[in-house]
């Protein structure tokens, strides 16, 4: 049973590279990849944080705003010491399963490319 289910996963994450349209999408599948290595059961809702990066502190407080009515928590906005971009940091309880994370970096770079800045990504820690 366990062969299979990693024979699966292998076989989704084949298909989600192949079909990958971003750089983002395609560390969508090795960050999934690297969680299954490191034996966290993707099938089960993960606390995700999500990061990203604009110009100024209107537009990250927009793109915050756009995040929130998406279904996100804002952890966060500010500008880290020594930067000059805001960063947002938003979090969600889902599954992180290759097709909802691919969904969710495309959602998410397109808010970032509205207001002028760009999607920094995503991490969990393991859930077994």
């Amino acid at each position: 049973m366990k062969f299979l289910i990693h024979l699966t996963w292998l076989l989704l994450l084949f298909t989600g590279l192949c079909s990958a349209q971003s750089i983002a999408e395609q560390q969508d599948a090795r960050v999934i990849e690297n969680l299954v290595a490191a034996g966290s059961d993707i099938s089960k809702p993960h606390n995700i944080d999500f990061f990203m990066l604009l110009p100024s502190k209107a537009k990250a407080k927009a793109a915050a705003t756009e995040i929130e009515q998406l279904g996100y928590t804002i952890a966060s906005v500010d500008r880290p010491p020594g930067q000059s971009q805001w960063q947002i940091h938003a979090t969600r309880v889902m599954a992180p399963q290759l097709e909802a994370m691919t969904a969710t970096t495309r959602a998410l770079e397109a808010v970032a490319a509205k207001h002028g800045g760009d999607y920094d990504g995503w991490g969990t820690g393991v859930v077994e």
